[in-house]
């Protein structure tokens, strides 16, 4: 990993990673507050297979968990707004983008543990945007 890909993951300047990756001066000890070794050693390594990319990772399950959101009748648009990124994302992340960034694929998760139990039509969605996503969902599931 280079020192923007940790910088990057423990959420740390790319300065301060550099500064600490260089081999200390003979006789001289490497200050290093806690939160900061804290960040850098709970960087979860990648595993082999995993996409190279610094914070990139598969995006089966996050697509999966969309398609489950617009058969219960959320629409692009809503899940976009709440998630704060372009619809055009979700509907790329729904039909199979190959990889996306470990925060949105997070972030999916927990919107879809909130809203899967709920009627988007109560929730202010309207009737017919909720029912034209599920009919778009369920062609979705029935293609070759």
């Amino acid at each position: 990993m280079s020192a923007q890909d940790i910088a990057d993951r423990a959420g740390l300047s790319v300065t301060l990673v550099r500064r600490l990756l260089r081999v200390p001066e003979q006789d001289q000890v490497a200050n290093i507050a806690r939160t900061t070794a804290d960040a850098i050693l709970g960087i979860p390594v990648p595993a082999r297979g995993e996409p190279s990319a610094p914070g990139l990772i598969g995006s089966t399950e996050a697509s999966c968990l969309l398609a489950d959101l617009a058969r219960a009748g959320w629409p692009a648009a809503a899940l976009a707004l709440r998630l704060g990124v372009n619809p055009a994302s979700i509907a790329e992340v729904r039909e199979r983008r190959p990889r996306l960034h470990l925060d949105l694929a997070l972030r999916i998760r927990r919107l879809h543990r909130e809203l899967i139990s709920l009627d988007p039509v109560s929730q202010g969605i309207r009737p017919a945007d909720a029912a034209r996503t599920r009919t778009a969902a369920a062609r979705r599931t029935t293609r070759p």
